[in-house]
C-alpha cells in the first residue's frame, strides 16, 4: 500500500471513530454550543482571582484608620453636617420617629444628706421605656435652685447601670456628681441590668434591622429622650447639659453630641480610637463607619470643650500622639485649640477613679469655674446605696403599656410605613429632603465620575454572528473590576437608538440561549440598533471563579457597618455600566432586569440620574413578610428608608416600567408611588 492511501485510510477510521464516539451526545450539540459561546464571551482566565477592591480589601472594626483634616473651616462646617445626618441616618432617626409627648415616671426617692436618688421610667418608643437612676443635690430652702444637668451613659460592665468595682463604678460616679452640684440621670443600654426586662441587648433580627430597629437606633434614641427629659426638669439649668460615658458609654457620649447641640461639655472615656471603632452590635450602626471613623465623630463636639480621657493598656494608647491631634486640628480651625484636652494613665480599660477625678475637674472648669479645685475630688471611702435599692423593677411591676418585643417591632414597622406615606403627602420636594437624602447615604453608592472609569483585556470576537467586545470595565475611585460584553447592532442596522443595559442574576453569559443564540431582548434591542451592555455585577458570572467574592460578608463581624452589602455593590455596578454606556455613546442608557436583576436597577433607578429609563421585572421575588428584602435583596434600613418607593420618586423625571410583582400588598404599594409622581 502506498504511504498516501495509508495515511486516507487512518484518517477514515479515525473519523469513524469520533463519529462513533460522538453519535450519543448529538442530542447536546446545543448545549455544546451555548458553552463554547460562553467561554467566548468570557474576559478572565479559569480560577482568576478577583481584584474588585469590594473582595479584596474588607474593612473591620480594627481596620487602622488616618483622620483626613479638613483644608478649611467651611469644608469642616459641609462634613459636619454630613456626618450628623449619616449617624442619624445610620441609627434609622431621619426623619425623626413619631414618638409623642415626653412622658416620665420618677418615684421612690431616697434620701440622704446632700443628695436624693429616684427611679425613672422614660417612655422611648410607645411600648418601650429607657430604665435608670436620678441623681440630684439637696434643695435648701424654699426657692428651687437650677443645676447643670448631665447624662450618663454606661458601658458594657457586667451590671451596666449599676457596675461598682475598682475598674469602673457608675453609681459613684453619678453620687459624686449629685455632691458637686449636678443633677445627674444614669440610664441603662438596651437589655442591660433592668433594661433585661424589656428588650435584649441584641435586639431585632434580620427582618428589624431592614427597618432601623437595632440597638444603635434604640440606644441613640434613648439619649435624646433622655436629653429631653433632663432638660424638662426644674432643677436643671437647660443651657448647661453635659456628657460623660466610658467604652460603650463613650461611643453614646459621641454619637449624642455628634447630632444635638444641647450638649456643651463632654467628656468620651477610653473610646476615640484610630484601632478600633467599637467591638459590640449597639455600636455599629449599618453604613455608619464606610467612609468614617470615630476620629472624625470625636472631632464633631467642636468647639464645645471636649476631654479625651485614654489607657495605655487598650485601644485608646495612641491617642495622645494620634487621636487627639487629629481632634484638636478641627478645633483650632475654630480657634479654641486650648478647648480639647487629653488625659492617659497607665492602665487598662476602665473608668476608674483617676479617670472620674479626671472628668471631674472639666466639668468643673466650664460649670463651675469660680470653684476650687478641691471641691470636685471624689471620695475614696464614698458610700452608695445597694444595688437591690437602685433597680427599677425591684418593688412595681413594668408599665401596663409596654409590648412584648415582636409587638414592638410589628407596631414600629407600621408606624414607619405611615410616616413614609405621610411624608409624601406633604410633597415631593419634602420627601426628597428627607426620605431621598436617607436612601442615597443608606445605599452609599452613586453614578461614578466619568473619568474615573476605564477598561481593561479588550477584545473583539464574534458570537452567533454577532461582534461582541468583551472587557474589564473599571472605576478607579471604587475599585470595581466588572467583567463586561458590549454586544454591537450589525453595520447595516447601525447605533440608531439609546444604548442598553442588561442585567442578569447570573451575569452576562444569561444573554446568550441553551441553544447557543442570542436571548430574545438581546436580539430584539440589537434589531433596534441598540447597543448592549452586559455585565457580571458582583458575585454573578465570571466572579464565582474567585470563592471568596460569595463569602465576603462572613469573613468579619459587623460587616455592614464598614462594608457595601452585595446588594449595594450591585447597583453601584448598575451605575457604572450605565454611565459608561451615556459615556461611550453620548446618550442616556436605558436599564433592563429581571428577577433579583430587577430589584437592583429598580433600586438604582433614582440613583441613575443619568438613565434614560429602567425596566425591571421582579418575577420570582416572594415580598411577603419582607423574605425577598431578607433573601435577596439584604440592606440594613432598606426598609425603613422606603425601598422601592423612595426610587421611584427620586426618579420621577424617567420613565419606570414595574412587572411580574407576585405579592398583592408590594404591587399597590409601587402603584401608589408611581401615582404619587405623576
Amino acid at each position: 500500500m502506498n504511504p498516501t492511501a495509508n495515511r486516507s485510510l487512518i484518517v477514515s477510521c479515525l473519523l469513524f471513530a469520533v463519529t462513533l464516539v460522538a453519535c450519543p451526545f448529538l442530542q447536546n450539540v446545543s448545549t455544546a454550543e451555548s458553552a463554547i459561546a460562553t467561554k467566548v464571551l468570557e474576559v478572565l482566565p479559569p480560577n482568576a482571582k478577583t481584584t474588585d477592591r469590594r473582595v479584596t480589601d474588607i474593612k473591620t472594626l480594627r481596620t487602622p484608620q488616618d483622620f483626613k483634616a479638613p483644608n478649611s473651616f467651611d469644608e469642616w462646617k459641609n462634613r459636619k453636617e454630613q456626618l450628623r445626618e449619616k449617624i442619624l441616618v445610620a441609627t434609622g432617626l431621619w426623619p425623626m420617629p413619631e414618638i409623642g409627648d415626653l412622658h416620665a415616671e420618677v418615684y421612690e426617692k431616697k434620701e440622704h444628706e446632700d443628695y436624693t436618688v429616684e427611679k425613672v421610667l422614660l417612655r422611648t418608643y410607645p411600648g418601650y421605656y429607657a430604665t435608670g437612676n436620678l441623681y440630684r443635690p439637696v434643695q435648701k430652702g424654699d426657692e428651687i435652685k437650677q443645676y447643670p444637668g448631665l447624662l450618663l451613659p454606661h458601658g458594657h460592665w457586667e451590671k451596666g447601670r449599676l457596675e461598682d468595682s475598682d475598674r469602673a463604678s457608675v453609681p459613684r460616679r453619678a453620687v459624686t456628681f449629685a455632691k458637686q452640684g449636678y443633677v445627674a440621670f444614669t440610664y441603662d443600654m438596651v437589655g442591660y441590668a433592668d433594661n433585661r426586662e424589656l428588650l435584649p441587648h441584641d435586639v431585632g433580627g434580620g427582618r428589624e434591622s431592614l427597618w432601623g430597629i437595632t440597638p444603635p437606633n434604640i440606644q441613640t434614641l434613648t439619649s435624646l429622650r433622655a436629653l429631653d427629659f433632663i432638660q424638662s426638669l426644674e432643677d436643671v439649668d437647660p443651657e448647661r447639659i453635659g456628657v460623660t460615658g466610658a467604652s460603650g458609654g463613650g461611643t453614646q457620649t459621641f454619637f449624642l453630641y455628634g447630632i444635638d447641640d444641647r450638649v456643651k461639655v463632654a467628656a468620651p472615656v477610653n473610646m476615640i480610637s484610630s484601632t478600633m471603632q467599637g467591638g459590640c452590635v449597639c455600636e455599629n450602626a449599618p453604613g455608619l463607619r464606610i467612609d468614617t471613623n470615630n476620629m472624625e465623630i470625636g472631632a464633631l463636639m467642636a468647639p464645645r470643650p471636649l476631654l479625651m480621657v485614654s489607657a495605655s493598656g487598650d485601644w485608646t494608647r495612641l491617642t495622645p500622639e494620634k487621636e487627639f491631634p487629629a481632634v484638636r486640628s478641627v478645633y483650632w480651625l475654630y480657634g479654641v485649640p486650648q478647648r480639647v484636652e487629653e488625659h492617659q494613665q497607665d492602665m487598662g480599660h476602665n473608668y476608674n477613679i483617676v479617670s472620674r477625678n479626671w472628668v471631674y475637674d472639666h466639668f468643673r472648669r466650664f460649670f463651675y469655674p469660680n470653684r476650687p479645685p478641691q471641691d470636685f475630688v471624689e471620695d475614696p471611702n464614698l458610700v452608695i446605696d445597694a444595688t437591690e435599692d437602685l433597680k427599677v423593677f425591684s418593688r412595681r411591676e413594668k408599665p401596663s403599656d409596654v409590648l412584648e418585643p415582636e409587638a414592638l417591632f410589628a407596631s414600629l414597622r407600621k408606624s414607619f410605613e405611615e410616616q413614609l406615606w405621610k411624608t409624601l403627602q406633604s410633597g415631593v420636594e419634602n420627601f426628597e429632603d428627607t426620605y431621598g437624602e436617607a436612601y442615597r447615604m443608606t445605599l452609599a453608592v452613586s453614578e461614578p465620575d466619568p473619568k474615573a472609569i476605564s477598561t481593561d483585556k479588550m477584545e473583539k470576537v464574534q458570537v452567533a454572528g454577532q461582534e461582541v467586545e468583551k472587557f474589564l470595565l473599571k472605576d478607579s475611585k471604587t475599585g470595581q473590576v466588572l467583567p463586561a460584553n458590549l454586544w454591537m447592532p450589525d453595520a447595516t442596522t447601525g447605533v440608531k437608538t439609546n444604548p442598553t443595559l442588561m442585567v442578569n442574576e447570573k451575569g452576562k453569559a444569561a444573554l446568550v440561549t441553551a441553544s447557543g443564540t442570542l436571548s430574545a431582548s438581546l436580539e430584539s434591542a440589537l434589531k433596534a440598533g441598540s447597543p448592549v451592555l452586559s455585565i457580571d455585577v458582583l458575585a454573578t458570572g465570571e466572579f464565582l471563579k474567585d470563592a471568596s467574592s460569595t463569602t465576603r460578608d462572613k469573613k468579619v463581624d459587623q460587616f455592614p457597618t464598614y462594608n457595601l452589602m452585595d446588594t449595594e455593590c450591585r447597583i453601584q455596578d448598575v451605575l457604572l455600566g450605565e454611565t459608561y454606556l451615556r459615556e461611550r455613546f453620548g446618550k442616556p442608557a436605558d436599564m433592563v432586569g429581571s428577577g433579583e436583576a430587577g430589584a437592583w436597577v429598580l433600586l438604582a433607578h433614582g440613583l441613575a440620574k443619568s438613565s434614560h429609563s429602567t425596566k425591571a421585572d421582579l418575577s420570582g421575588l416572594d415580598f411577603t413578610g419582607d423574605k425577598a428584602f431578607l433573601k435577596e435583596l439584604f440592606i440594613p434600613n432598606l426598609r425603613r428608608y422606603g425601598d422601592f418607593v423612595t426610587s421611584i420618586v427620586l426618579g420621577r423625571d424617567r420613565p419606570v416600567s414595574i412587572t411580574g410583582v407576585s405579592d398583592e400588598s408590594m404591587s399597590q404599594r409601587l402603584a401608589k408611588a408611581e401615582d404619587s409622581v405623576k
